[in-house]
């Protein structure tokens, strides 16, 4: 009997597949055009980090509700209550344990790890109980502003801290100054990425590419395949034996995995977390306009949108008219959902495909004609 032996590569063709756009030469070839141009950025075009490495995290925030709403159909309106979690406690462990271990190591796992948990309690609770739709949308939001009001009262130094860590109140986690940046090694081989530098550029751009080419080739496996059918048809996919519960509870934590991750990064970024810049209605809401204009079915699209809308955001707020932003950013989202709802760069992108399908259509049938010729 012949046994098959699969490739032990064969896991990276699932980089491209139908569950994400961009497929074949074209779109590899766009995508390292622009990797390139983005490692080149600060020194050749004169990008400023300290600005544009907001952008950056703001990708995982995007591709972490992609997931969860474009490709498992799960609407939540209070996603950065997982992101202020993960700052707040990667503060918390770096403010306590830096100067012992001279590293963020645990502090970047904790940001991980607890908005997981705290993802994993809560959704299991709302999947188990067969919350759906605007339930959960509205639930997470609530949650979130909970974890506000619960944090804005924490002023008190004597009562609300945790070890060197004060909570702070309204002027978020104390002592700001001991919130390290990123930091990895030991003693004094330890590299510290100062948030605001080229090093944290560099250090966020190749963590996101390594990400989103991880997530591209998950949502291509049948794990992807499996969130889709959640999302169109959750009892039907019950019926074929798939239990629609744990597959939800499963990318409501991975969701939270990476906003963690953007929350911890965001806290080294600026050495700074506090209550109304994680766990605000605009806070949430921001993220939510980010992956609809982008396109929330596709976790390219969202990423863009996420760094486009990030970078308007900042030039209406340094332009002199910060006031008018945020309803700004509304109309976008209007004018996005009137002319393409399925998002800006889906849009762009399928006319894209149909353009090169067109000019690929000719050449094929010259080639197929040459080869038939005697």
């Amino acid at each position: 009997m012949t046994m098959y032996k699969r490739h032990p590569l064969a896991f990276l063709g699932l980089i491209e597949g139908p569950q994400t756009m961009g497929r074949g030469w074209p779109f590899w070839l766009c995508f390292a055009i622009i990797v390139v141009l983005a490692f080149l950025a600060p020194t050749q075009f004169g990008i400023k980090p300290y600005r544009v490495n907001e952008f950056l995290v703001s990708g995982f925030l995007a591709a972490s509700l992609s997931i969860l709403w474009g490709y498992a159909g799960i609407l939540s309106l209070g996603q950065a209550a997982f992101f202020g979690v993960g700052g707040y406690v990667y503060g918390i462990i770096g403010i306590n344990l830096f100067e012992v271990t001279g590293n963020t190591h645990l502090a970047l796992v904790g940001g991980i790890l607890a908005p997981t948990v705290f993802a994993a309690v809560v959704g299991a609770v709302m999947f188990y109980a067969r919350l759906k739709g605007v339930y959960i949308a509205i639930l997470m939001l609530v949650l979130s502003l909970l974890l506000e009001t619960f944090m804005l009262q924490t002023a008190d130094p004597n009562v609300y801290h945790v070890g060197d860590a004060l909570l702070g109140g309204a002027n978020g986690l104390r002592p700001a100054s001991d919130i390290p940046s990123i930091a990895f090694g030991w003693g004094e081989a330890a590299l510290e990425i100062n948030g605001r530098r080229e090093g944290f550029y560099y250090f966020a751009l190749t963590l996101l590419i390594v990400v989103y080419l991880g997530l591209r080739m998950l949502l291509n496996s049948s794990f992807g395949y499996l969130l889709v059918a959640v999302r169109e048809d959750s009892d039907r996919t019950e019926t074929f034996g798939y239990d629609v519960r744990r597959i939800k509870l499963a990318v409501f934590c991975l969701s939270a995995v990476l906003a963690g991750l953007a929350g911890s990064l965001d806290t080294a970024r600026i050495n700074r977390v506090d209550p109304e810049l994680v766990f605000s209605v605009s806070a949430n809401i921001m993220v939510v306009i980010w992956v609809a204009v982008g396109g929330r079915k596709d976790l390219t699209t969202a990423i863009l949108g996420a760094i486009s809308l990030e970078w308007v955001y900042l030039w209406l707020t340094t332009s002199g008219s910060p006031e008018y932003a945020t309803l700004v950013m509304g109309g976008i989202l209007v004018v996005a959902m009137l002319i393409a709802p399925e998002g800006l760069f889906v849009w762009i992108g399928t006319r894209l495909g149909k353009l090169s399908g067109r000019v690929r259509r000719p050449l094929a049938k010259a080639k197929e004609a040459h080869q038939c010729r005697p």
